[in-house]
């Protein structure tokens, strides 16, 4: 699936500075950088965002991720190298479920986890 064809229904969405350019459908972390891998984020951008702009990042409901594997619905997702999603190991920090399946790297839709 591409990204512009994902639907999805956010609930709540902040707003933090970026501290690096922040493309769309990635985790982000709570200093407003891309997650890097294992990383609880704060959220996952909608929409790209250029360095030292004021980035709207959603928190909680439903959102498109950008994965670097497939992964099945209902399986956890964690943060991979450059706020990418990978699938979950047994001591990851979990940041969301996978709503849909994937074979392969592409976009899917989430639900996040606080």
């Amino acid at each position: 699936m591409t990204k512009n064809q994902i639907t999805y229904q956010p609930v709540q969405a902040i707003t933090i500075k970026a501290k690096e350019d922040l493309p769309a459908f990635r985790f982000v972390s709570h200093l407003g950088s891309l997650c890097s891998e294992n990383v609880k984020s704060l959220g996952v951008t909608e929409t790209d965002w250029l360095k030292d702009e004021l980035a709207s990042v959603v928190t909680l409901g439903t959102i498109g991720i950008e994965m670097t594997t497939g992964i099945n619905a209902g399986e956890n997702i964690t943060s991979a190298a450059n706020g990418l999603g990978i699938k979950a190991g047994e001591n990851s920090a979990i940041n969301g479920r996978a709503l849909e399946s994937i074979s392969g790297p592409g976009f899917i839709k989430m639900l996040l986890v606080p």
